[in-house]
């Protein structure tokens, strides 16, 4: 069981490699940024996240104080449920990769405790088991949707904290959906 469950995950490895450069090119006058995210969900569940960031080539409203930007992301999850009343059927890990564009409301100057910023972002994902801790996911295709808060601080912007809340869903394009919420405490660094 566990070979399986290095095989799924190399798989998704490779996805999110793929997905990545499928994007586009990387430009040089874009930040590029690595995350780790960690927090609680649906079942009693411990998520892992990593990410890989890279921002848009373009900005909006640029001429007031929250310039509107944002960033392509690549994902992967790692998530445990540790509900001891769980059916012993029910999978109690899920690996899922994910690609989504998020939006961000970010201030230009630099506050007392930083640059902070609202996000929101949609994206697709796909995860190892049509059901988790209990809930019925329908499909192995699922959207991601968020929100999130935080701030950015350093000489250059470069750390990123932030809470984020995540919502997996497949939109009932199956025959379930019972979805997952997360909610992650991320630590970031942008190059």
């Amino acid at each position: 069981m566990q070979k399986l469950n290095r095989i799924k995950l190399m798989g998704l490895q490779k996805s999110i490699n793929f997905l990545m450069l499928s994007v586009g090119p990387l430009h040089s006058w874009a930040a590029t940024g690595i995350s780790l995210a960690s927090g609680y969900g649906v079942a009693q569940s411990i998520p892992f996240r990593i990410g890989i960031q890279q921002e848009f080539n373009k900005q909006w409203r640029t001429d007031t104080s929250w310039p509107i930007g944002g960033y392509w992301e690549g994902s992967l999850y790692n998530i445990r449920a540790h509900n001891k009343n769980l059916d012993s059927a029910s999978h109690k890990h899920l690996n899922a990769v994910a690609l989504a564009a998020a939006v961000r409301l970010e201030r230009k100057e630099k506050m007392q405790v930083g640059w902070p910023y609202l996000e929101i972002g949609f994206g697709a994902s796909l995860v190892t088991h049509k059901e988790f801790g209990g809930r019925k996911l329908g499909t192995y295709f699922q959207f991601e949707d968020r929100i999130g808060i935080g701030v950015r601080f350093g000489e250059n912007r470069e750390f990123d904290l932030s809470y984020r809340a995540i919502h997996f869903s497949n939109a009932y394009i199956g025959s379930y959906n019972h979805g997952i919420n997360l909610h992650l405490l991320m630590l970031g660094y942008w190059f």
